[in-house]
């Protein structure tokens, strides 16, 4: 079957070098978490603009593909990463918005955590939808 590249409210950009500079910086981030022990599945990824400029990504639940700004991808790293993070978890385990999880809240938090505890995060419900327990050592 094959996906529709198109997303309500969101314009593409046509492939360009620089558009494929932006599309290779959230590309690299899916081969660090592939490099970290992430057994993700291929994430099809579009660069463009949302209608509504508050917008930083989009993403097609249990669909595999995002949608990234150029908004979200000139804002600071870790800003970045929890837009990347956050739309991944959309698209490959169907996450809802959460306001108690700081990745899955509807908006990006003013204060984003650092990288290592955005992927933390993400690792939790990586284990969780991967039904990965983790051992933890019984002190006697």
């Amino acid at each position: 079957m094959r996906k529709s590249k198109t997303t309500k409210n969101f314009n593409n950009y046509k492939m360009t070098p620089e558009v494929y500079k932006l599309k290779r910086k959230v590309i690299n981030i899916l081969y660090e978490l592939k490099n970290n022990g992430f057994n993700i599945p291929r994430i099809d990824v579009r660069i463009g603009q949302h209608n509504d400029c508050q917008v930083l990504g989009v993403a097609r639940l249990n669909n595999n593909i995002i949608w990234i700004t150029e908004k979200a991808i000139d804002k600071k790293e870790n800003e970045f990463y929890h837009t990347v993070l956050h739309e991944l978890l959309h698209t490959i385990y169907g996450c809802e918005h959460d306001n108690k999880c700081h990745i899955m809240t509807p908006y990006q938090p003013k204060v984003v955590y650092s990288k290592s505890k955005l992927l933390k995060i993400f690792k939790n419900y990586y284990n969780k939808y991967n039904n990965i327990t983790t051992k933890q050592l019984e002190v006697a």
